[in-house]
Formats: C-alpha cells, sequence, structure tokens
C-alpha cells in the first residue's frame, strides 16, 4: 500500500466519510450488492429469492426501455407495437374484441381504450361492429397497420436476438424452460386465488 493511499484512510474517516469498498468481481451484477447487504443487514433472513425476483424486474425494466429505443425511430412505442403486432399474430382478418385483445397482448389492463384510440388515430387499426355483440366493437388492423406490424417484429425480434448474445442456444433453451414453469406456477397460483368484489 503506498504512503498516499495510508493517508488518504484517516482522512475519510475524519470527514465522515465511508471506507472505500474493494471494486466488485467483474462478474457481479447490481442485484448481487443488494443481496450482500441484506445479507449483512438481516443474517436472519434468506435473500436468494429475492436474487431471482429482483434480475427478473430489473431485466423487464431495462429490456423494456430497449425496446422503447429501438422502436422510437419508425414512430412506435411499445404500447402501440404490442397491439399492432397483436392483432397481426392472430391470423387472418387480423382482429379481435378489446377484452381479447388486451388478454392476448402484453399490456396491463388499464387503459385499453385510449391505446386503442391513439393507434386508430395514425391508422394503423379500425375499430367496426362486434357481429356477436350489439354494443361490443372489433378492432382490426388495417393494411398500414399490418405493414407496420411485419416491420417492427422483424426489428424487434433481431434486436432480441443480439440482447441475448451472451448466452448460448442450449442456455437460451434452458432459461426460457425454467421462466416457463416459473411464470405457469404465479399463473396458476392467481387464477387459484378468490376474485374480491
Amino acid at each position: 500500500m503506498s504512503r498516499q493511499s495510508k493517508r488518504q484512510r484517516p482522512a475519510r474517516k475524519q470527514a465522515g466519510l465511508a471506507p472505500v469498498a474493494a471494486a466488485a468481481p467483474a462478474t457481479a451484477d447490481s442485484i448481487d450488492g443488494l443481496l450482500a447487504e441484506w445479507r449483512r443487514e438481516r443474517p436472519d433472513l434468506d435473500p436468494s429469492p429475492f436474487g431471482i425476483y429482483g434480475r427478473i424486474w430489473r431485466l423487464s425494466t431495462t429490456l423494456l426501455g430497449d425496446a422503447e429505443q429501438w422502436l422510437k425511430p419508425i414512430g412506435l412505442t411499445f404500447e402501440s407495437f404490442s397491439l399492432i403486432v397483436t392483432l397481426r399474430r392472430s391470423g387472418p382478418p387480423y382482429e379481435l374484441n378489446p377484452t381479447a385483445l388486451y388478454r392476448e397482448s402484453l399490456l396491463s389492463s388499464g387503459a385499453i381504450t385510449n391505446r386503442i384510440d391513439r393507434v386508430e388515430r395514425e391508422g394503423l387499426v379500425k375499430r367496426l361492429p362486434d357481429p356477436n355483440d350489439r354494443r361490443g366493437t372489433i378492432v382490426r388492423l388495417t393494411a398500414k397497420g399490418r405493414s407496420l406490424a411485419d416491420r417492427s417484429i422483424k426489428l424487434h425480434f433481431e434486436a432480441l436476438t443480439e440482447t441475448l448474445s451472451a448466452l448460448n442456444r442450449a442456455e437460451r433453451d434452458q432459461l426460457a424452460a425454467l421462466l416457463s414453469k416459473l411464470l405457469l406456477s404465479a399463473e396458476q397460483r392467481r387464477a387459484a386465488k378468490p376474485r374480491r368484489r
């Protein structure tokens, strides 16, 4: 240790600053630090489940932000994108009622009508009367919407492939299987819960 670094330690202590921590190993991610802090502060608890939850949460937030960035140049938000690609994926005639559209997309239920309004104003979808429900509507993808959906889903899949390049194919398949098992368990647990009235 150099004389300079020896002199800095007392100075930091006198200033009321925490000692400089050793650099985290290169393999540590942002959740490792949180887990280490909880192990220090609450050694009576096992924070390892948060290691999974926290990483899923951080990855979700990061990937959503990334998707917004790669969709922006073609004039789409993630919400608009999710809506039109859901209709495209449904197959001809590329239409769903608003309830099915919410259920089949990656969107939350809040303000689905406003989201439909937005893409309708852009000429990507149009509303039609629902032949099975006099008070209902059907949301159909327009030719413009289909063209943009095809362009954007290609861009999306290519960008996701690049994002996942840290994993080889076997690792991606294993991760997908584990996440599927976890998601199925969460969905079954939610479905089994009695609904609040």
